[in-house]
């Protein structure tokens, strides 16, 4: 199980702690109303408490480690939104998320070991309980939402939400595709899932660029987003009216030559289309699951 925690009190997640175990405690208060009409005794108050168990392990990218965020955050008795969930929930898993704080935390170095600690979470109010069931485009899913599904119905391409401007939702980012613009950078895979490939390409062969965005990007607790291809922007855009996607014009990470991309323009169909790099397009960051 993980446990997701955003610092800010909302749901951009970016403190993730691996935990080893995870207990809930539900509890309802008695109310004496012996002296009154009515039953004797009667519900008072939900009370509900997560505690958890884990490992002091340092992660390898970012330096932190695990139960010193969590410590950090107990002393400067920080509002937190929380989310406990397996790393990949499938169908059956039980997700609660939530705000809340940290009530407790005890941590135990034993010689020669790993440093373990175990915690107390207190949410405010009542958390939400989803029931992870069949997959569908749409849903909330590992940092964003489901934009496309294969065949099987188990996997596809997520987008991370995006912005939304008068109530219309729109790409990440906006911008030119990459500088320098006249120089090709070998990024033309159009299959679905080559995003990754196209990205890391991309990266390698220009100073600056919208792929480099969607790379650096962190939502969710998830870090592996990715510039989609032709195919992977014209799977989601079949879904652009379930996924509120507006009318815009977006890159792709195919890249047709040194000047020119692959892009899709959404107008009700995706019409296909060459843009120069330097044009200022919307470009949504994926990724696949």
């Amino acid at each position: 199980m993980l446990l997701f925690i955003d610092p800010n009190g909302g749901t951009d997640y970016d403190v993730v702690v691996c935990l080893t175990s995870v207990g809930k405690s539900d509890s309802v208060t008695v109310v004496d109303a012996s002296s009154a009409c009515g039953p004797d005794k009667s519900p008072g108050t939900l009370e509900i408490s997560y505690s958890f168990e884990g490992q002091h392990l340092q992660d390898p990218d970012t330096g932190k480690i695990s139960g010193t965020d969590l410590r950090s955050l107990l002393r400067s008795e920080t509002t937190i939104g929380w989310k406990i969930a397996p790393e990949t929930p499938v169908a059956g898993d039980e997700i609660e998320y939530g705000t809340g704080y940290l009530s407790e935390l005890s941590s135990t170095y034993a010689f020669d070991s790993v440093g373990t600690f175990t915690g107390t979470i207190q949410p405010f109010g009542t958390p939400t309980i989803e029931l992870v069931g069949g997959l569908a485009v749409g849903d909330a899913y590992e940092g964003g939402k489901i934009a496309w599904l294969d065949g099987t119905g188990e996997h596809g391409i997520i987008i991370t939400g995006a912005n939304v401007v008068g109530g219309m939702t729109y790409g990440d980012f906006y911008g030119v595709w990459s500088t320098p613009d006249n120089n090709a950078t070998g990024a033309t895979l159009v299959a679905y899932g080559s995003g990754t490939a196209n990205t890391a390409t991309i990266i390698a062969n220009t100073v600056t660029s919208l792929a480099l965005d969607c790379f650096n990007l962190v939502q969710g607790g998830y870090n592996d987003w990715v510039m989609p291809t032709e195919s992977d922007m014209a799977n989601v855009l079949q879904n652009a009216n379930t996924l509120q996607l507006g009318y815009d014009l977006f890159w792709t990470s195919s890249e047709n030559d040194a000047t020119t991309v692959k892009c899709l323009d959404w107008n009700g169909t995706a019409i296909p289309g060459n843009f120069f790099k330097t044009s200022n397009l919307s470009c949504l960051a994926v990724r696949y699951f």
